[in-house]
């Protein structure tokens, strides 16, 4: 991947963490203590135990956790719900029905700690052969019809993402839908590997989806093998995204979603890659060395 600069007259927009990287090994509590730490003030929450739990996080435990935020400066922005636990858009209703309920949990406790979004991957399809795309969207809306009214009660706005096996893995199908839905707690969270990864252009689909677009995902890959690496390990145009994203005068969240088995390292190199196209420094300390 070319690491040419970008014009630094663009918006040098803050960079979050999305916590995917230690839901095998640091609680939440002590993931953000450390990354704020390092500079790092808003965070999205991966469910998933034992970094954070649902059922086992209760109101006691809920409310210390919000304290904690506050008492630390952060900002838990979003949570996100791994898409191997749920399918919003299963062809069996008892599945659909199952998940519409996790989500509701998760909505709750997004509401409890204070996160303003939720990211929703819409569904999980077969790529081998998948339902007609009229039949993914009907159970999509359904899935939605419940949780968007519960959503709205908690103040909690549903980011749906594009994802390349989910019902709508590219700008076009995804902004059609949301918009067609037509609520103002239904969004999007744009991953920009995974729209490089299935061939479309991340800022196309930034531009595509303009007023819908509240979280950006930001990782690397390559087109050959779906990864969410460190930036420098794949070749997704990140050049061209800040133009984008001041383009559709986006106002929300950048998170570094990077999986990798040593996240703190490969978190802090990527932040010194992107500061390179425009994206600030780390706000408290200067990034050292990894």
């Amino acid at each position: 991947m070319s690491m040419t600069t970008i014009d630094t007259t663009h918006r040098a927009r803050p960079l979050g963490v999305n916590t995917y990287g230690y839901i095998w090994s640091t609680p939440a509590a002590e993931c953000v203590r450390r990354l704020g730490a390092l500079g790092y003030r808003e965070f999205e929450l991966v469910l998933n135990p034992p970094h954070l739990a649902l059922d086992e996080f209760k109101s006691g435990e809920r409310r210390q956790f919000a304290a904690l935020l506050t008492a630390e400066g952060l900002v838990a922005r979003s949570l996100n719900v791994p898409s191997l636990d749920h399918n919003l858009a299963s062809p069996m209703r008892r599945m659909r029905q199952y998940s519409v309920n996790l989500f509701i949990d998760a909505i709750d406790l997004a509401a409890d700690i204070g996160a303003t979004h939720l990211v929703v991957v819409p569904g999980r399809m077969s790529p081998l052969f998948p339902p007609p795309q009229q039949q993914c969207e009907a159970w999509m809306r359904e899935s939605l019809d419940a949780l968007v009214p519960h959503a709205e009660r908690r103040g909690v706005t549903l980011a749906l993402e594009n994802v390349p096996f989910a019902s709508f893995p590219d700008a076009v199908t995804l902004g059609a839908f949301v918009r067609g839905y037509a609520s103002a707690s239904l969004a999007v969270c744009y991953d920009v590997a995974n729209a490089h990864f299935i061939g479309e252009s991340p800022a196309a689909g930034l531009r595509e989806l303009r007023e819908l677009v509240r979280l950006i995902h930001l990782s690397d890959t390559t087109r050959e093998t779906w990864r969410h690496d460190e930036v420098g390990l794949g070749d997704v145009p990140f050049s061209e995204v800040p133009a984008a994203l001041d383009e559709i005068n986006f106002n929300g969240a950048c998170m570094l979603e990077i999986i990798s088995s040593e996240p703190e390292r490969a978190i802090r190199r990527s932040h010194r890659a992107l500061t390179a196209f425009g994206f600030a420094e780390a706000e408290k300390t200067t990034l050292r060395p990894a």
